[in-house]
């Protein structure tokens, strides 16, 4: 009961500053479509590159929402409800625009079309799959720790940043936007991750261990 939501969004401004967001993501995709920016590529191998973070990056995303709208339903403090819901919505948001992103690409190169198939089957993902599945049947601070301040901070600072410059400097605009588009929410879930830690150890002493494990 004790727990707090950091942002204290309502509803009503979270529509909108996404609604905003969204607005300029679409209009940059749909000048790159418009535009044929597949073309302006420097290196046809980057394609490659478009293909795995769709095969392994997009539907870790989507387990995300999946993991935090149960988690919604589910728990009875208000604030943390919330704040699962907005984040559940975001994750997403996210999987969406990634899909939305790449499926300009699908038209002129193969192996993009089948990535959720692929999830389930290509070997290196395996790690993914477990970590998504153990958080998501764990507790609700279990989950928040493994996806709010693990998976988020590894996401944002070791993909999402030098992805998008790898992008930019590939002349791929419509993945450095929607790169863009997913930081900002990223900065709101790592906030989440880091509540949800400072929550249980301020319950009692014995949970340092506990978190530290």
């Amino acid at each position: 009961d004790g727990f707090v939501d950091p942002f204290r969004l309502t509803m009503d401004s979270y529509w909108k500053y996404q609604a905003e967001k969204e607005r300029k993501l679409y209009a940059v995709l749909d000048s790159f479509q418009q535009n044929n920016g597949q073309t302006a590529i420097t290196d046809g191998r980057y394609v490659n590159v478009l293909k795995i973070f769709l095969t392994a990056i997009t539907p870790g995303e989507y387990q995300a929402h999946r993991g935090f709208a149960m988690l919604g339903r589910q728990v009875p403090n208000v604030g943390l409800r919330i704040a699962a819901q907005m984040q559940s919505l975001d994750e997403l948001r996210h999987a969406q625009t990634q899909i939305h992103s790449c499926s300009h690409y699908n038209k002129y190169f193969d192996g993009l079309h089948s990535f959720s198939y692929q999830h389930d089957r290509v070997w290196y993902l395996s790690v993914v799959k477990s970590f998504f599945d153990d958080a998501r049947t764990s507790g609700p601070f279990e989950f928040l720790i493994a996806i709010g301040f693990s998976f988020e901070y590894v996401l944002t600072n070791l993909l999402f940043v030098p992805f998008m410059s790898g992008a930019a400097y590939n002349g791929d605009l419509s993945t450095v936007t929607f790169g863009f588009s997913a930081q900002s929410d990223e900065s709101r879930h790592m906030t989440l991750g880091l509540e949800a830690i400072k929550f249980i150890l301020e319950q009692h002493e014995d949970n340092a261990a506990i978190v530290q494990r």
